[in-house]
């Protein structure tokens, strides 16, 4: 169930018009992912990793690993194909999603994943790197003291995007 919605949300992206537009709302939805991710890592007594090889289903003890073009349709495995970070977090998404098929309770922490794809499904773009989450056209978020920084931020309602 949990994995055919994220499959449904991923092929459901109009993977044509993804970086066509940027606003301040994309950089918000981007710290959300950031103080959500930081918040797991809290809750979860797990060391905080960077961002970009937070497999969240594989910290929880998961090692499968997961082909997007066992899930995905074309237009998907084409664009991912030119963007590995992103393709790196779609499959974090999906990867999680299929874990919680088997662990029911671990499927709150798909969330954490939700303001990156709602800036997918926005027609935004991000790229995230080692020590950078970019909104591509729109902001630089620097990944230096990340967790720090994230920890304690208030979250932004995500919904009203």
């Amino acid at each position: 169930m949990y994995l055919k919605q994220a499959i449904t949300r991923i092929n459901s992206i109009d993977w044509k018009l993804v970086g066509s537009i940027a606003s301040e709302a994309e950089a918000d939805l981007a710290c959300e992912f950031l103080r959500r991710l930081a918040c797991f890592f809290k809750e979860e007594a797990i060391k905080p990793v960077k961002p970009l090889v937070a497999d969240i289903a594989k910290l929880l003890g998961d090692a499968e690993e997961i082909e997007i073009s066992n899930y995905c349709n074309s237009e998907v495995v084409e664009f991912l194909g030119e963007n590995l970070y992103l393709k790196n977090i779609i499959q974090y998404y999906l990867h999680l999603a299929k874990y919680g098929e088997k662990h029911p309770d671990r499927y709150k922490n798909l969330s954490i994943y939700d303001p990156l794809i709602k800036i997918l499904e926005r027609n935004g773009m991000f790229v995230l790197r080692i020590n950078a989450l970019d909104i591509v056209n729109g902001a630089h978020i620097p990944l230096n003291e990340w967790y720090e920084n994230f920890v304690t931020m208030k979250p932004f309602e995500i919904e009203q995007f």
